[in-house]
């Protein structure tokens, strides 16, 4: 009796370790996200693999301290969602510490471009499996266009004319949103893979080029001539204020990102939309896309239980999981090779151009230009709507941005 009371308390302490052994802890800081691990681990038990996902979320504001004080102190989550490269304060310090280990050999990186994981990359070595990427361009009223028999414009001088037939019929060609000092960041950046491209912009990352230089200049004073095809008032209005009224039909276009696509819904369920790449100058210049990594999944090094936890990531690294989190999220997977929800053609459209066009060279987000201070993102942020209200003019913008980078962006320092 006793051998066989020891017997089963000796199976049960193994049957207890396995369950450990199995339970893969994850932060986040999305909560949108907390159906897409439960779906996920239904999804590999049902391949046979025994795991379970815990999955934890924080604010966005809070996430970074909380999880540095966590891994700090050695009882951090088995995986957690990490931010792009480079990020002084928050990747580049976990890889600087030494939480978080390097995936290549231990994870299949295959499904993703080589755009989307130089996102989360450094010396050669990934340290995180892409979950999403977001595409940013102008999107446009579908029936607006249909009504109008106007076409998507692959040149600027297309979207030029496409502005000034909506103009002429009473429509407000594009709603912009000037009061977010974002929006502006961001409209700046992405008309810059197209005009003046993606060479001027691997010529400009190398610091063989300027933004001083006359292509780049040309580029501003014509993204300055647009406003005159912007509604009224427009430093006055936010992106909130954008959201409602594209979706409601008060404008032909807006720049803006396929993140935004839930707002517009959400205000106008019948909406419909389209999409296209920033025109580029002339047909010689073909139109790159902007695209940036969202957000990746990292292993912590101190984690007691890596083996499961592998197994998660290489999961996630697969179409599957890439499936999985679109059909959930409505967001598009930072995967190739993944059929979009035939519910929505925009993700269908988007992702594609994420996987065929995207730009490899940028000086957002996710660009050496970010890396320190003042950033790119911030010389945008702070002197766009300057230049529009006619305080700076496009020379001076361009200064005022190559200045404040050759402080310390080591290309412009050599």
């Amino acid at each position: 009796m006793k051998k066989f009371a020891a017997a089963a308390l000796l199976a049960l302490s193994l049957l207890s370790f396995a369950a450990a052994e199995d339970k893969v802890t994850i932060w986040g800081w999305r909560p949108q996200d907390a159906d897409l691990w439960t779906k996920v681990q239904s999804a590999m038990q049902a391949q046979g693999t025994k795991v379970t996902i815990d999955y934890k979320t924080y604010l966005a504001t809070e996430y970074d301290s909380k999880l540095f004080v966590s891994l700090q102190s050695g009882s951090g989550p088995d995986i957690f969602y990490t931010r792009r490269l480079p990020s002084a304060s928050r990747t580049q310090a976990l890889i600087d510490g030494k939480y978080i280990v390097p995936l290549n050999g231990k994870v299949n990186l295959k499904n993703f471009t080589d755009v989307t994981l130089s996102f989360i990359s450094e010396n050669g070595k990934t340290w995180g499996v892409p979950f999403a990427n977001q595409v940013i361009g102008i999107f446009y009223n579908s029936d607006l266009f249909k009504k109008y028999n106007l076409k998507e414009p692959s040149t600027w001088p297309e979207l030029l004319q496409v502005c000034e037939t909506l103009k002429k019929n009473g429509v407000t060609p594009i709603f912009a949103s000037n009061k977010d000092a974002w929006t502006l960041a961001m409209q700046n950046a992405m008309v810059s893979v197209s005009y003046p491209g993606e060479a001027w912009l691997g010529k400009l990352t190398k610091g063989q080029a300027k933004f001083t230089d006359p292509e780049y200049v040309e580029m501003l004073t014509a993204l300055n001539d647009l406003k005159k095809y912007y509604q009224e008032g427009f430093s006055a209005n936010s992106a909130a204020e954008q959201d409602v009224a594209f979706s409601m039909g008060q404008a032909g276009m807006v720049f803006g990102g396929i993140f935004q696509n839930s707002n517009w819904l959400k205000t106008n369920p019948d909406f419909k939309f389209g999409y296209f790449p920033v025109p580029s100058k002339t047909k010689a210049v073909t139109p790159k896309v902007y695209v940036y990594m969202d957000g990746s999944y990292g292993l912590y090094s101190g984690s007691k239980n890596q083996a499961a936890a592998l197994k998660v990531l290489n999961f996630a690294a697969t179409p599957a999981f890439g499936k999985i989190f679109s059909e959930t999220t409505g967001e598009i997977t930072a995967m190739k090779g993944v059929a979009m929800p035939a519910s929505k053609p925009f993700l269908q459209e988007c992702y594609q151009y994420a996987n065929t066009q995207a730009s490899a060279y940028r000086y957002w987000v996710g660009s050496p230009f970010d890396a320190g201070k003042p950033s790119v993102y911030d010389l945008l942020s702070e002197n766009m709507q300057s230049m529009y209200l006619g305080v700076l003019t496009p020379v001076d913008f361009a200064k005022k941005i190559q200045d404040g980078v050759s402080t310390w962006y080591p290309a412009f320092k050599k």
